[in-house]
């Protein structure tokens, strides 16, 4: 009766605290009207992170999840002692991590659906949203598939980086990116949500701590990556277009 009363608690518990993450920087930012938001904010004064912080971070967190891994010595502590102490203190499971992954890239849609006015033009945001879950996808699923490292609880050698915590990270920074000079609570929630779910992959026992933080690094870094190669491919583009209708009325006219 217990163990049953303490698995209801623990589903609830699992259901508010994913619905608190989800709508959190919805309501932070539709609390006030949105069509005051969009005459207030332009996409000139929202101001940017400096360049340093935005590839220092991501690499910190690529750095210090290397020292981690087993090809290190470090990796005893990640691997026994960090484990050991989460697995014995916390007694805690929960789904919310398959649902928080995707809070902060719904906020960023719905935000865009809202009509707040962004960093960008919104064909141009869904295009870098697209190309940086590409570019984060394709670098995690590649490293998965090549490091074939074994997951804690042993269920698959798919543990090498965290997927969701690298999810949760890229929406993360394409909400600060898009959405940062809003409302300052916009990133913070997106940031919450995301290192909430790089944590409970580890309480749940999915991942080790060093696939969670080479996950975020992944996460951020490919937004980052995005951002600086999108409007290259989008003049490489551009051009490719007006070269070839000025072909094609070149031979139209012949």
């Amino acid at each position: 009766m217990n163990s049953q009363l303490m698995k209801q608690n623990g589903q609830f518990g699992s259901w508010l605290l994913g619905s608190w993450l989800f709508l959190f920087p919805l309501l932070t930012a539709l609390g006030q009207p949105l069509n005051t938001v969009a005459q207030r904010v332009s996409r000139d004064d929202i101001p940017t992170r400096p360049a340093t912080f935005r590839w220092v971070a991501p690499a910190a967190l690529i750095s210090v999840g290397l020292a981690l891994s087993p090809d290190y010595p470090n990796s005893h502590f990640d691997r026994f002692y960090i484990r050991r102490e989460v697995q014995d203190n916390i007694h805690f499971r929960t789904q919310a991590d398959d649902y928080l992954q995707y809070g902060p890239v719904i906020a960023w849609a719905g935000l865009s659906l809202a009509g707040v006015k962004g960093r960008s033009k919104p064909l141009d945001r869904a295009l870098l949203g697209l190309l940086a879950y590409g570019i984060s996808t394709g670098v995690v699923l590649g490293l998965k598939h090549t490091t074939h490292e074994l997951r804690p609880d042993g269920s698959n050698y798919l543990s090498f980086p965290s997927g969701h915590t690298a999810n949760a990270f890229t929406g993360a920074r394409l909400l600060d990116r898009e959405f940062g000079g809003v409302s300052p609570w916009i990133p913070i929630g997106g940031y919450a949500m995301a290192t909430s779910t790089g944590i409970f992959r580890v309480t749940n026992d999915k991942h080790w701590v060093s696939d969670v933080l080479v996950g975020a690094g992944i996460g951020l870094l490919s937004t980052e990556v995005a951002y600086r190669v999108y409007p290259w491919l989008k003049k490489a583009l551009t051009r490719r277009e007006s070269t070839h209708n000025s072909s094609f009325w070149l031979l139209k006219e012949d």
